[in-house]
């Protein structure tokens, strides 16, 4: 009797989805009204207040008409597709809030508005925003979306979630990177490592000779592994090895997974070092980095240390994500270096980072199943052989099931990017270019080959605007809504026609 009690009390099914997007979209006003702290700095930007006053005060006012349905309840389990439907909807909701801003001032259109936030909460790094007339409020608003796009949008609201509903979708927004037994707990631990590095890096770059406005910004671009810099030129725009020395730590810290930086800041060091993704980074470095080296110094006219200093840190760039420039055209880079960039943009960082692509944890997985193969059959090996990995310092076995996982990703990842990248050429650009661009959208990275920018047509901008999502949310999740949602059609034809038989007979 009490069960049923519970049962009937619980919040379930359309209003608990509500409910949370709710709760979510008064959290996703509050970011957007966050920049107007900086006004007291910079006063003359005062009549652009309102621009982030009306969306975010309108976000919280239907936000939480919309939480009512959960306020005070005891809320159930989210099911079917309503986990995936929920994540889709923040980050679709937070990416329209916050593009409104934008569209107000009157110089974007709503695709522009929306590729700039989409490339900020995808922590891409791609923009067509002309940074040189663009006042701080946008500039620093921007950065916000790049800031809690970073370690996302659910980590940074799941202490509104109950742990039963909360961990799936910490899960399907791409996390494995879950800390303390308490998720709540985890959640805060991760975000704290995170701005800690932010604020670090933000203090480092003051040192070496940036202004604080500028150093914030490009901190957490670094740090998020989004890329959007307040300087029109990038880090390029600087010229100082001091703060590229500073960039290249926070993106490596930024697509380093944060169980690393924990064990790191634990002092559990073995379990800090001893993992198998630092061997897949350290294999792509030895192989593409000397390619990089040698024509970037050819580039530089025979000047070693500045094809080094800038192949250094193009590379890291690349491979973290994050989309910096030291360099003042990447379209004009020689083409073995163009190609590899490429190849690092598809490759990412280590899972439970800020970056996206396909990760290492991927990538040394499939390469890994393919030598396992590969010695199978030349050692004609009759039995099943486990495999294993080294994961934080201990000896972990490989299933089978997350074997074909990590080659169906991969598989499935290739097949978006060149859909993505025929879908550009379509729109007149070339081979070479299009598969750069597209591979920088779907890699959520940011380096550009010139397709993206304010004067590039609608198309061009939704094709990217895709990729950039797609990477972002892991494609999996949306081919795992649309199956979820095929499946769910099905079984209610089926009980309707069952229905339908039994009335008949």
């Amino acid at each position: 009797m009490l069960s049923e009690l519970t049962m009937e009390t619980e919040v379930r099914g359309t209003k608990l989805v509500l409910g949370y997007i709710g709760l979510f979209l008064m959290m996703i006003g509050l970011i957007v009204l966050f920049p107007l702290i900086i006004l007291p700095f910079y006063p003359a930007e005062t009549n652009e207040a309102w621009y982030f006053g009306i969306p975010g005060l309108s976000a919280i006012g239907v936000g939480f008409l919309l939480f009512l349905f959960i306020k005070g309840k005891k809320k159930g389990r989210l099911q079917g597709v309503e986990d995936i439907a929920l994540i889709i909807a923040v980050w679709l909701l937070a990416i329209l809030v916050a593009a409104v801003p934008f569209m107000m001032t009157g110089k974007y259109s709503f695709s522009q508005a929306v590729f700039e936030t989409t490339s900020g909460y995808t922590t891409t790094g791609l923009s067509v925003v002309d940074v040189a007339n663009t006042s701080h409020l946008l500039l620093f608003h921007r950065s916000l979306t790049q800031l809690v796009g970073g370690v996302g949008l659910v980590l940074i609201l799941t202490s509104a979630i109950s742990d039963k509903s909360g961990l799936n979708l910490y899960l399907l927004e791409g996390h494995n990177d879950r800390l303390l037994p308490n998720l709540i707990k985890s959640a805060r631990l991760i975000f704290a490592i995170y701005l800690l590095f932010v604020v670090l890096g933000s203090i480092a770059l003051v040192l070496a000779g940036l202004s604080v406005f500028d150093a914030v910004n490009n901190a957490i671009g670094a740090v998020a592994t989004g890329g959007f810099s307040p300087n029109p030129l990038s880090i390029a725009g600087y010229d100082s090895v001091a703060v590229e020395i500073i960039i290249e730590v926070l993106m490596f810290l930024g697509s380093t997974s944060f169980v690393i930086h924990y064990f790191f800041l634990r002092g559990q060091f073995k379990k800090a070092c001893f993992h198998y993704e630092f061997a897949v980074s350290l294999s792509v470095f030895a192989i593409l980095f000397p390619i990089i080296a040698v024509y970037m110094t050819q580039y530089y006219g025979g000047n070693v240390g500045l094809g080094l200093r800038h192949g250094f840190f193009e590379f890291v760039s690349a491979i973290s994500g994050t989309g910096f420039q030291s360099v003042d055209s990447i379209v004009k880079l020689p083409s073995p270096v163009f190609f590899a960039l490429i190849l690092l943009m598809i490759c990412g960082g280590q899972a439970g980072s800020t970056t996206g692509a396909i990760k290492q944890s991927r990538i040394g997985l499939f390469f890994l199943s393919i030598y396992w193969d590969i010695k199978a059959k030349i050692m004609k090996e009759e039995t099943v052989t486990s495999h294993f990995v080294t994961r934080f310092g201990e000896k972990t076995l490989v299933s089978n099931e997350e074997l074909h996982s990590a080659i169906n990703f991969v598989a499935l990842y290739v097949i978006v990017l060149f859909a993505g990248t025929i879908a550009l050429c379509c729109c007149g650009y070339s081979l070479q270019d299009s598969l750069f661009e597209f591979a920088s959208s779907l890699g959520t990275v940011g380096l550009g080959a010139g397709i993206a920018s304010y004067s590039a047509s609608p198309a061009v901008l939704w094709i990217e605007i895709i990729g950039m999502f797609l990477g972002r949310l892991e494609i999996v999740i949306i081919i795992m809504f649309i199956a979820k949602g095929i499946i769910g059609v099905r079984k209610n034809r089926n009980i309707y026609h069952c229905e339908n038989v039994g009335k008949a007979q």
